[in-house]
Order: structure tokens, then C-alpha cells, then sequence
């Protein structure tokens, strides 16, 4: 990869962290002010009848994006057929949620669940009029844009939302917003992009070729993420869903959301490489090394101040979530870092590969609960969850060194030794300072914080001073630094 390049994923990187965490925060501020207004039956009715949704949304889809991100120079044709055929997709999946939002109920055991299902289908149908041209923001490095347009759709959605639930006092609010911002944000995007794409099925054979193994990723991917939540509600009632489904959205925040943004940027830019081998094993194994930097301790805090963090941001009608949100942010630890060995293998087309690999990992956690039988409880589902993704997490960083000569177990492990001894050290300090200080909740969270970053700060640090400030996601962030010290000295020097 040239400088300029590598330049241009860089600062693109960090446009899309920035938006991202903008991006976030509003996310964040939009639960915690949901989480006040409803009540935990409120956010179990909507988790219910999104899991349902999203199931019929994953049995038709057809990977359109990666498609066009992986095609070299798709024609205009390309994109009208990948248009095309994203209609047609949702129209069969609100048709099949049509059927099944009376069977959702039923299982449910609550008959409110029905009429959201066919709400959100309708919504969906609106969403897949977006305009196509908008993936080009991702697939021609075009972070600024592509975040921006990103940003507005969830400002849009945390605006409807909050209007519609503060007017309505219920879980119609969170629908109903939803509607209204997909509504928004689907005519946003032609005025966003130039592209009208019309009808067209000319590309369809060249879709198919990319998308098959693609749709068996995704319905993995499916399960995956919304299998524990389908059978809480099926094993608990509605309020514990909602408060389970609340709990693994938070805890999505300090790993996964945080990677989004990174991730977004690596597939685009390892599609560039990827005939490269040492430059994507040198970017792979650079990128894994700030990640890990990065999500181990925030995960890592999160579940060790998730008592105080709890009750501080939700209220103290949610306390009884505070063991889903640890179990799952343990999880997402694991899932959030091995993200970069799954987009590798994406683009070095090894989609089958990928697929094997989440497969097991489904059928290591159906095996789990069959263990259990009839003892399954929401914090065990979530238990048997995590058990799943640790042993099978390296099964695809062993595929990509299969596929990739010359990367090693030595490389990738450079850049996870003093984050994950930081992390003990965090794990070791906090647990202290709660047994010798006595503080209202707010407080005490504070305290944490500060200690906790403190403690992983100086064993990191300490620990590359000890090794002979080696080359790592230290000298990453350094650099980045000492590149803004300059830039700023120079504005103020011209003022």
C-alpha cells in the first residue's frame, strides 16, 4: 500500500471514530433517556418483535454491499440490479413476517407483539428504497461523507424517537420513530448522492456468485447475535427480555461500537490489499494491535464498574441487569477483536471458511443448552453464550494463517500481552478500592474510572518500558500525537 494510502485509511480511520463516538453518544443518551421514560415490559415487546424481524431479514438477504464493495468498477447496471434486488428482498420478508406476526405472538405469549412485527415490516419496506449510491461513500474511501450521512440518520432516529415516546408514554414511541426516520433518512440519501438508480436484474448472476456464501454467513451472524435474546423470551417474561435485550445493547458500547468504526474503514481497505499478502499481514497484525489496546480495558471496566454504572444511567428499577451486562460485555470482548481476522478472510474470498467457523460456533452453544435442558435461566443462556465464542475464538485467526504464508501465533500475540496484563491489574485495583471506600453510586463510578484508566495507563506503559519500547499500538498512538503537535504549532505561529 502506498503512503498515500495507508494516509488516507488512517485519517479516514480516525473521521469514522469521531463520528462514531458522536454517533454513539447520541445512541447512548437515547437509551438512557428510554430507559426512564418506559418501563422493562416496554423494551421486551420491541426486543420480541425485532429478534422476529430480523430473522426474516437475514433469510433474504443477498450481501448486496459487499458485493459492490468487492466489485472493482461495478457499472451503472450493477447498481440498479443490487437496487433492484434489495426491494425485492425486503418485500419477501415483510410478506413472511405478515404470516409469522401471529406465531411470534403466540410463542411470546403476548398478543402486543403482533402489530409491532407488521409495523416494522412496513418500515423495512421504506428503508429499501435507500439510495444505492450511498455504499460508494465506503467502497471510494469516502469516510467524511459516509459518516455524516451515518450521523444524520441516527440524529434523526434519536429526535423521532424521543418525540414519539415522550407524545405516547409506550413502546409505540420507539416504533413509530423508527418509521419516521427510515422515512427521513431513505429521501436524505438522494439528496446525498447524484445516482437514481431504476429497475434491473442484468447483474443478477454476478449478485448470486458473491451472496451465497454471504447468506450462510449471515444467518450464523443471525443466530449468532439474537438466538440468546429468542429464547429468553421464550423462558422468562417481558420485562426480564426487555431488561436482557437492554443489557446486551449497552454492552455492545465498549466493544463492538467501539470497533464499528475501525472495522467499517478495514473492509474497504483490506479489499485494496488483499492481493498483497505482506501488506495485509502487516496491516492486520497492526490494526489487531491498537484494537486490543483499545477494547480489552474498556470491556474489561465496563464489567467491573457495571454496579454502579447501572443504576447511575438507567435508574435503579434496571439493578437486576447488572449480571447480563457483565456476561455479555466479557463476550463481546472476545467477538469485538476477532472482527479483523473475519473481514481478512472476507476479501481474500474465503466466505465459506467463515461460514464453517461460525457454524460451530452455533453448534457449540445448541449443545450447551441441550446440557442444560430444562434448567435454562437468562444469565446461563448468556453463560453457555460466552462459553461458545471462547472456544472457537482462534478458529478463525488459524484460517487466516493458513491462507496468509508467513503470518504467525508470535505476531498477532505482540499486541495483546501488556493490554491483557493492564487488564488484570485494572481487575485486581478496582475490586480494592470498592472493599475500602464507601460512596454513593455516582461517586464511587467516578472513582473507578479514574483508578482504573490510571492503573492500565501505568502497567502498559511500564510493561513497554521493560521490554525495550518495542514496536506496537504504543508507538501507533505516540505517532499519532507528535503528527498534531506540529500541525498545531504552525496554525498558531500563522495567526
Amino acid at each position: 500500500m502506498s503512503q498515500k494510502n495507508s494516509t488516507s485509511i488512517t485519517g479516514g480511520a480516525i473521521i469514522m471514530i469521531a463520528m462514531r463516538w458522536i454517533d454513539r453518544v447520541v445512541g447512548v443518551v437515547s437509551t438512557f433517556i428510554l430507559a426512564r421514560l418506559l418501563v422493562p415490559d416496554d423494551f421486551g415487546i420491541v426486543a420480541m418483535a425485532s429478534v422476529v424481524v430480523a430473522f426474516a431479514d437475514v433469510i433474504f438477504d443477498l450481501g448486496i454491499n459487499v458485493a459492490i464493495i468487492q466489485r472493482k468498477n461495478p457499472s451503472q447496471a450493477f447498481y440498479n440490479t443490487a437496487w433492484t434486488l434489495r426491494i425485492l428482498q425486503v418485500a419477501a420478508v415483510a410478506t413472511v413476517l405478515m404470516i409469522l406476526a401471529p406465531f411470534a405472538a403466540d410463542y411470546y405469549k403476548d398478543p402486543r407483539v403482533m402489530p409491532v412485527v407488521q409495523l416494522m415490516a412496513l418500515s423495512m419496506m421504506i428503508a429499501s428504497y435507500e439510495n444505492v449510491g450511498v455504499i460508494t461513500f465506503q467502497k471510494e474511501l469516502r469516510f467524511a461523507d459516509d459518516a455524516k450521512f451515518m450521523l444524520f440518520k441516527r440524529l434523526v432516529s434519536f429526535a423521532t424517537t424521543i418525540a414519539f415516546t415522550l407524545i405516547l408514554q409506550s413502546y409505540w414511541g420507539m416504533v413509530l420513530g423508527a418509521l419516521c426516520s427510515r422515512l427521513f433518512s431513505t429521501v436524505r440519501s438522494y439528496m446525498v448522492h447524484p445516482m437514481r438508480p431504476k429497475f434491473s436484474l442484468a447483474e443478477i448472476g454476478s449478485i448470486f456468485s458473491v451472496s451465497q456464501w454471504v447468506l450462510v454467513k449471515n444467518i450464523s451472524a443471525y443466530l449468532d447475535r439474537n438466538l440468546h435474546i429468542f429464547l429468553v423470551g421464550g423462558v422468562a417474561k417481558t420485562g426480564v427480555t426487555g431488561g436482557y435485550t437492554l443489557a446486551n445493547e449497552i454492552s455492545n458500547v465498549p466493544g463492538n461500537d467501539l470497533l464499528a468504526p475501525i472495522n467499517r474503514v478495514l473492509f474497504p481497505a483490506f479489499a485494496r490489499v488483499k492481493d498483497d499478502l505482506a501488506e495485509l499481514t502487516r496491516l492486520l497484525v497492526r490494526v489487531q494491535a491498537v484494537q486490543v489496546m483499545v477494547t480489552f480495558p474498556t470491556c474489561v471496566g465496563f464489567v467491573l464498574t457495571a454496579h454502579e454504572l447501572v443504576p447511575v444511567a438507567l435508574g435503579a428499577k434496571w439493578m437486576f441487569i447488572v449480571p447480563f451486562v457483565q456476561i455479555l460485555a466479557l463476550s463481546n470482548i472476545i467477538q469485538a477483536i476477532n472482527s479483523s481476522a473475519n473481514y481478512v478472510l472476507t476479501v481474500i474470498g474465503k466466505m465459506r471458511l467463515l461460514a464453517v467457523t461460525s457454524w460451530v460456533q452455533i453448534i457449540l452453544f445448541g449443545a450447551g443448552l441441550l446440557m442444560l435442558r430444562s434448567e435454562l435461566l437468562p444469565e446461563r443462556i448468556a453463560a453457555v453464550r460466552m462459553a461458545a465464542i471462547v472456544l472457537t475464538f482462534g478458529v478463525s485467526y488459524w484460517l487466516v494463517m493458513r491462507n496468509i504464508p508467513g503470518l504467525t501465533v508470535s505476531m498477532l500475540a505482540r499486541g495483546t500481552g501488556r493490554p491483557t496484563l493492564g487488564c488484570l491489574a485494572m481487575a485486581l485495583a478496582l475490586p480494592l478500592l470498592g472493599a475500602e471506600v464507601s460512596a454513593p453510586p455516582l461517586a464511587m463510578l467516578c472513582m473507578k474510572v479514574v483508578l482504573g484508566a490510571f492503573v492500565y495507563l501505568v502497567t502498559v506503559l511500564g510493561l513497554w518500558h521493560l521490554s525495550g519500547w518495542p514496536e506496537g499500538a504504543e508507538t501507533f498512538f505516540l505517532d499519532k500525537l507528535k503528527r498534531r503537535r506540529p500541525v498545531a504549532a504552525a496554525s498558531s505561529q500563522s495567526t
